[in-house]
């Protein structure tokens, strides 16, 4: 009797221990959503020729122990009509804490691009586009990714479509101890998917090969389910991968980003 007593006990114990580990995470990725503010734009098109877009900010702070504070800012916009698609976004995350009188850098990442989708038919696209990323904390001044090429709508209705696009692009990646230059081919895919007037989701896939290093490669995926909450708000559910076979020393190879969030939408009347 003693010791299934004993045995409950420890069960229960660890259950609480458990209980309380959980609590302690929601907490913590609630907060870190309020912050990381979704990295994807969610804003569907329709092709209207009016503007639509989001806006989304974060801060958080504490004190104690441990001083930190941390902000974010996002936003995209996007006109399509029956004949192009103009498409831009901007984002960026800054934190820093102190512990013991250090400051430390938490976060110091922005990021942003513009694309221009013309149709040459029912199907079949062209299409340019110039990305730029900068993060400090891997000792990236600046990433530029100019690139263009042909693209082909797979599907096209106004619940659902799904594009593919490749063509050549070019990378140019300033560290703060070297330049590197190189030419790449992108492939890509990416769909957007209206469930209902209040369920959308978005993902996009890109694969760019080096083609002056056989073997190397990076590879971006984004995915975003929004859910419109009242009004123009939304909450969002944004999973966000880097990848890069060659990064500098002691850098890891992928950076994985999973966040929740509210953001504000602006549509024409």
């Amino acid at each position: 009797g003693r010791g299934r007593a004993a045995s409950s006990g420890v069960t229960i114990s660890r259950n609480l221990i458990l209980v309380d580990a959980m609590l302690r995470a929601g907490a913590f990725v609630f907060s870190f959503s309020l912050v990381a503010c979704p990295a994807f734009g969610q804003t569907m098109p329709k092709p209207d020729g009016e503007w639509r877009g989001s806006l989304g900010a974060g801060f958080t702070a504490t004190s104690g122990n441990t001083d930190s504070v941390a902000y974010s800012f996002n936003g995209d916009a996007v006109r399509q009509t029956n004949f192009d698609k103009f498409s831009g976004y901007l984002q960026g995350t800054y934190g820093k804490r102190d512990v013991d009188g250090v400051t430390e850098r938490t976060a110091d990442q922005s990021r942003g691009g513009v694309q221009y989708d013309r149709n040459i038919n029912d199907r079949v696209f062209g299409f340019g586009a110039l990305k730029l990323e900068r993060d400090k904390l891997i000792n990236l001044n600046l990433r530029t990714v100019v690139a263009g090429g042909l693209g082909y709508h797979v599907v096209k209705r106004e619940s659902l479509t799904f594009d593919v696009s490749t063509g050549p692009a070019f990378n140019q990646e300033r560290y703060s101890t070297e330049t590197r230059e190189s030419f790449e081919w992108l492939f890509a895919e990416e769909s957007t998917h209206a469930f209902s007037p209040t369920v959308t989701f978005k993902q996009r896939l890109a694969y760019y090969p080096n083609l002056r290093e056989s073997g190397e490669y990076r590879a971006v995926f984004d995915a975003g389910l929004v859910l419109k909450i009242v009004g123009s708000w939304s909450a969002t559910i944004t999973l966000n991968s880097r990848y890069q076979s060659n990064p500098l020393p002691g850098v890891e190879k992928n950076d994985l980003l999973f966040v929740t969030g509210l953001q504000y939408t602006f549509n024409p009347r």
